[in-house]
């Protein structure tokens, strides 16, 4: 048990360190899970739950001002704890959700205020020309924005896979089908947050398609995508989408700037 708290508090580590990676989006639980899993010994379920994870929380993205739960927390609890009481995916996505809001308001709160710390220590450094101060205080600014959320996944992995496993051996099962529908809701609802950042009248038909395609005809994933490879070619081919050719003046002026003589 103790090498896989410390492996989980790696995962952990590891997607908390997604800030000096920059931007790998390795806080996503469709990187997660899968090592959650094979550091657990079942891999197929990290891929499942992460999977799950990743369709509910597709939309979670950071812009602007806006700061989206802690994913990092989310997945790496969800999907540890639901492997070890022996559930599946729809536990995974209950206890994950949850967990990823709580942290986010501890970050925030707590978590915050720490790394403004270190960042006006960092501003010292450079006033002082003090470079290897500076990339200490700067390394440990970016993890202590998250130090509770790096500090609490080992302990609460240690300490509440067992009480999980009772909790949800006791779950009544009209409470499991209500998991279950909320589980295949969720999934939705990320699709609509992330449509609604791109969706317009131009994008809108070709989602339409894409989607009908699958529905109505049995096309794979696979064959979605081949099929809008060839029609982006069909299209930047016969002039419908890429740059507008601009019609060449008939007659170049001497003396311009790219001309020497």
């Amino acid at each position: 048990m103790i090498v896989k708290t410390i492996l989980i508090f790696l995962i952990g580590l590891l997607g908390y360190s997604e800030w000096l990676t920059g931007t790998s989006y390795l806080q996503r639980p469709i990187v997660l899970g899968p090592l959650v899993g094979l550091v657990l010994g079942d891999m197929q379920a990290g891929i499942m739950m992460g999977a799950t994870l990743e369709l509910a929380m597709i939309g979670a993205i950071s812009v602007g001002a806006y700061n989206p739960p802690d994913l990092i927390s989310g997945t790496v609890l969800g999907v540890s704890l639901a492997i070890q009481a022996g559930a599946g995916p729809e536990a995974a996505l209950t206890l994950g959700i949850p967990i990823a809001t709580v942290m986010l308001a501890v970050n925030t709160g707590l978590g915050q205020p720490l790394m403004l710390l270190f960042i006006h220590k960092c501003d010292q450094d450079a006033e002082n020309c003090n470079v290897k101060a500076f990339t200490r205080d700067m390394l440990i600014a970016g993890y202590m924005q998250n130090i509770w959320g790096i500090i609490c996944i080992p302990i609460a992995f240690y300490f509440g896979a067992d009480a999980v496993t009772k909790v949800l051996g006791g779950i009544p099962e009209f409470v499991q089908t209500g998991m279950d529908i909320t589980a295949a809701l969720l999934p939705a609802l990320g699709f609509a947050m992330l449509a609604q950042t791109m969706m317009n009248k131009k994008v809108a038909p070709f989602f339409f398609l894409g989607f009908f395609l699958v529905a109505y005809l049995g096309v794979t994933t696979t064959g979605v995508a081949i099929f809008s490879i060839c029609l982006v070619l069909i299209m930047v081919m016969f002039g419908i989408i890429g740059p507008k050719p601009t019609a060449a003046s008939a007659e170049e002026e001497p003396g311009g700037d790219f001309d020497e003589f």
